[in-house]
Formats: C-alpha cells, structure tokens, sequence
C-alpha cells in the first residue's frame, strides 16, 4: 500500500512538472523577439507571458470543481524551479494556500444579508484583533473600514457607484491605505502590529466562496473558536502530511472549542485557491511576481521588478 501511494505521489510530482515545464516552452518562444527592447520594458513583458501562461497551467491542474489534496500538498510542498543553461532562462514558482483567513468582504452587512453567518463570523474576528492589539480607536479604525467596504468616503459620496465600480476591498494594497490613513489620523502604531494576513484574505470571491478548513491559519481557529492560540499552535500541525490524520472537525472536537465548523462557511478539504509568488532569471537579472488564484480566476497580479 506504501508503495502504490509513493508511485502516485510521484505521478502526480512529475505531472505537474511537466505541466509546469510548458510555460518555459512558451515563454522562450518570445524571449528573443524582446530581446532588443529596453531591458526593464522587456522583463515586464517576459513576466507577463509567465503569468498568463502560469495561470493556464493551473486551470488545467487544478480545474473547478476537482479539488486534489494530493497535488495541494505538493505544491505547497515542493517549489518549483526549472532553468535552462543555454539561455540562462529560469523560473521558480511558489504557491501558498489563500483562503486561511476569513474575507474581508464578508464584513460587510449590507451585502451579506441573504447568509449573515458570514458577516457574524467576520465582525467576530475584527472583535477579537481590536481586543487583543489595544488599538486606540477601535470604533474609528472600523468606521474606516467599513466605509471602504461601502464604497462610501469621509466626504460622504459614493465614488464607487459612481464609477460602476464593484463595492468592498479586494487587495491587500488597497486596505494597507486604509490602515496608513487609521495611522496618520490617529498616531496609532499598534496598527501596524497586527498580522492582517492571518485573520483575513483580500480579494474578490464569489459569494458561494469559503474558508479552507484544511489550511486554515491558528490565528483564526483562536477565534473564531474561542481556543487558546497556544493550544492550536501545539495541537494543528501545520505538515500536510500529518494533518490529513484530523479534520478541523475532530480538532475542534478534541480541544474543547464553544462550537463546530460551519459548512457554508469552511471547507472539509483543501480548496483550489493559492497566492503564488514567481521568480525569474532574464538578462542576467531577477524579477519577481506574485498573484492570487481561485477557481480559475485570477485577481491581484502584482509586479515587483528587479530583485
């Protein structure tokens, strides 16, 4: 039984190598035509074919609807990195589960109304970080927040409806203004204080949408649990391997949490949603991406440069 399990482990390891090893071959396809084009104009366009080409790959893995906790844990596992000598072309990928937090859409009332489990769930969670981090003005620091959510500024017009623009915060970018703006206004330090991405997630979901109970960070299972945060770090194993020997609802269960794990809201298994960060070797230089990918889609492509 081992052995069956080894060979589909390195099935499925070579599989997605493989698949992997066609964006290289796309992408060279290309890499001499911008060759003679300014450099940095050039490695943002060599980036932008890896990211397409990226996203199609993973479509084809990780299809909706299939989820494969196999293939989850080895891309999770074990970074990607191929290179070719000749060119000196190469390209390492790294992907991380993205649905460990809650999103931060579900704080928003008026818009979760039809399941307001959601909006309890988040609104606990915002509770519980304004707690524990003694901001010194919580109500203000939420007022922001939820105006940014709405789409309603200081000034009382709705810029977002204006422009046709969907309502709520979908980056981390553009709720890191909100919390610069808490700090100018308020000489708060402790905001910068707060591990944002481990409680909540930015981007732009579908409302059938859910947390991942799988990879579910421990910040969040001290909760929206009410467990110690000691306790879950002791107890939720963080190795994919190990974990698969207790769901989050017999984790739960064996360490006295006040409730179970809402199905509308957190998955039973891994969910096809990772924030993936590339690197890429182009003209004797480093360049670096990252984006985020849900069910097929992707959302908040973000360009570094030269590393």
């Amino acid at each position: 039984m081992d052995k069956t399990k080894k060979g589909m482990a390195l099935f499925i390891t070579l599989l997605i190598i493989a698949s992997i090893l066609s964006i290289v071959a796309v992408s060279f396809s290309y890499l001499e035509k911008a060759q003679d084009d300014a450099s940095e104009a050039s490695s943002l366009i060599q980036g932008n074919l890896l990211y397409k080409n990226t996203i199609n790959i993973l479509k084809r893995i990780f299809p909706k609807g299939k989820v494969d906790s196999k293939k989850l844990d080895i891309l999770y596992t074990i970074p990607l990195m191929l290179s070719e000598e000749k060119s000196g072309f190469m390209v390492n990928l790294q992907c991380t589960p993205l649905m460990v937090g809650v999103p931060i859409g579900w704080l928003d009332e008026e818009k979760n109304r039809k399941n307001p489990e959601k909006y309890t769930l988040a609104r606990k969670i915002l509770t519980h970080i304004l707690e524990k981090f003694e901001l010194k003005e919580s109500s203000e620091l939420e007022q922001l927040i939820f105006s940014e959510l709405s789409g309603i500024k200081e000034n009382g017009s709705d810029f977002e409806s204006r422009l046709g623009n969907p309502r709520g915060i979908f980056s981390r970018r553009q709720f890191d203004r909100v919390l610069l703006k808490y700090r100018m206004k308020y000489d708060d330090v402790n905001i910068f204080k707060v591990p944002w991405e481990k409680y909540f997630v930015f981007i732009q979901l579908r409302d059938t949408a859910k947390i991942d109970g799988e990879y579910l960070s421990t910040e969040v299972i001290s909760a929206a649990f009410d467990i110690s945060l000691d306790v879950v770090k002791d107890s939720w194993v963080t190795d994919s391997k190990q974990r698969k020997k207790q769901s989050l609802k017999s984790f739960l269960s064996e360490n006295g949490a006040s409730q179970g794990a809402n199905k509308k809201l957190f998955s039973e298994k891994g969910l096809n949603a990772m924030h993936c960060e590339e690197t890429y070797a182009y003209r004797d230089n480093h360049y670096r991406f990252s984006f985020d990918y849900s069910d097929e889609r992707s959302a908040n492509f973000e360009f570094y440069g030269k590393l």
